[in-house]
């Protein structure tokens, strides 16, 4: 574990403590003497200075784990055993079990065979245009299969009447029609077929290209096809500080964090999972009333710290980003202050935080940055180097040092 120095402060009181009984050259003296051991409790910055302690007291206990071979491989065997498909058979059982129920304003095909006269006319279907200056005769009625269910949910069909077929199934229907023609025909031969979906809708919000209202059909869908139905994510391009990469295209959705509400319930799925892993336990079959959120990606991105040619936030690929590519894209470590040997990740919560260090002095395990995954919110520190910190404690130093000459020439005189 690392552990800094003295509490913040207290090396300054006691140069002051020392100043108060010297004579002017041996107070340059002194402190000149006290630069080097003020140099881990004096300088702003991110220190390790024991354990980390709640307000009010608690100690927090964190440990530093060295990025190694080791540590790569355990890494590395958890998500294999993660990244494993998970059958669904809920979702298998509820597609097989699938069957659209018709509601009102849905469209009916239905069809006698062999008995033309119970086709409807267009003007049952559709109400007519009046007869206006360009259209001085309206065009003769055409006969239609098609039937429009009412906002009642009942259906009017020739020679039978008002039929109840709200809730049914086109099968249900078909057998309903079927029993009440047999009284007037024989053998009649009856097909149903819904061709207007307007009944039932799903709604598809957040960074997909066409959000909205999508109607729910007599085909299954899930949510992953839902998605692709609406165009897929949206996508940019973005300029990467530091490197000639260029524009490069990312994804502006968070696919393991897609918020499904059904029947009153919230869910998160792991659809990232889904298209990388083939994990069908993320799916969900989607029916009437359901809302599908992919929130944008503003989480799924990686904060560098200290001392990088462009510190600041910068987003994953899809979800992945090593080490070595996030150093990258900051632009690399500042060759004039940055300590190569003291690369950390912080990960986790403050309650109990996870944290990684990497000494890169050697190009070889620069090798393992490139196999280190990074993690959504985690955050990286390049500490500073010694001669760094020496420069900045000179330039601190000083002018209190002028400030203590001016005040004994002053008081000389």
């Amino acid at each position: 574990m690392w552990r800094g120095a003295a509490r913040p402060g207290s090396g300054w009181n006691t140069v002051f403590s020392g100043l108060r009984v010297m004579s002017h050259g041996k107070k340059i003296a002194f402190v000149l003497l006290w630069l080097p051991l003020l140099a881990s409790c004096s300088l702003p910055g991110l220190y390790f200075s024991g354990p980390a302690r709640r307000p009010g007291g608690r100690v927090l206990p964190y440990v530093i784990q060295p990025v190694t071979p080791a540590l790569l491989a355990r890494q590395a065997t958890r998500r294999r055993k993660i990244a494993v498909g998970q059958p669904n058979p809920r979702l298998a059982r509820e597609i097989g079990d699938y069957a659209y129920r018709v509601g009102p304003h849905d469209v009916l095909a239905i069809v006698v065979w062999g008995h033309p006269e119970f086709l409807a006319t267009a003007s049952a279907v559709t109400p007519a245009l009046p007869a206006t200056a360009a259209t001085p005769s309206a065009p003769p009625p055409t006969r239609t299969h098609d039937f429009t269910v009412h906002a009642n949910g009942d259906l009017y069909f020739p020679y039978v009447g008002s039929v109840p077929v709200a809730g049914l199934t086109v099968t249900a229907i078909r057998r309903l029609l079927t029993g009440k023609l047999d009284r007037l025909l024989k053998d009649p031969q009856v097909s149903v077929q819904v061709v207007g979906f307007h009944s039932k809708t799903y709604e598809l919000a957040g960074a997909v290209v066409r959000p909205g209202l999508y109607p729910v059909t007599d085909v299954p869908l899930t949510v992953s096809q839902a998605i692709a139905r609406a165009g897929g994510v949206l996508q940019t391009g973005f300029g990467i500080l530091g490197t000639n990469q260029g524009t490069v295209s990312r994804s502006l959705a968070d696919l393991g964090r897609v918020v499904f509400f059904n029947q009153g319930h919230r869910e998160i799925l792991d659809l990232r999972a889904f298209y990388r892993d083939g994990d069908l336990a993320q799916d969900r079959l989607v029916r009437a009333g359901d809302i599908i959120r992919v929130p944008s990606n503003s989480f799924d991105q990686v904060h560098i710290i200290g001392e990088v040619v462009h510190p600041g936030d910068y987003p994953m690929y899809g979800g992945h980003l090593n080490l070595a590519e996030a150093l990258g894209d900051a632009g690399g470590l500042d060759l004039t202050t940055a300590n190569p040997a003291r690369i950390f990740v912080f990960r986790g919560a403050y309650e109990k935080p996870k944290i990684y260090w990497l000494d890169a002095r050697s190009p070889l395990t620069m090798l393992l940055a490139n196999q280190f995954a990074l993690e959504p919110q985690d955050v990286i520190y390049v500490a500073t180097s010694p001669v760094s910190a020496w420069n900045r404690i000179v330039s601190q130093i000083l002018p209190t040092v002028e400030t203590l000459y001016e005040t004994k020439v002053l008081t000389n005189y």
